[in-house]
């Protein structure tokens, strides 16, 4: 089987809000996390799907953050998995 290592989160804007400055921001929910196998391809494992006229359909995908909230070397992989571990019977987190 393939192996597959997690590359991205998955996010998508629901909506607006309003924070204390009155400045509008983009309200975002994470959707799932992006997948790189080890050939080179990708797999997108979804979490949830957002509903409602907030969300335009899009996926936006960000760089992994370490449990330490620090980019997790360059968004290819994080502490959560080792490197080539098999992720297809579930996911490791």
């Amino acid at each position: 089987m393939a192996k597959m290592t997690p590359y991205k989160q998955a996010a998508c804007v629901t909506g607006t809000y309003t924070d204390r400055e009155g400045n509008e921001k983009k309200r975002y929910v994470n959707v799932g996390t992006l997948f790189q196998y080890d050939d080179g391809g990708f797999a997108l494992k979804l979490d949830s799907i957002p509903v409602g006229q907030g969300w335009n359909g899009f996926v936006s995908f960000f760089d992994l953050k370490a449990r330490d909230g620090a980019p997790a070397g360059g968004g290819k992989q994080t502490s959560r998995s080792e490197p080539g571990e098999d992720l297809d019977d579930e996911v490791p987190w």
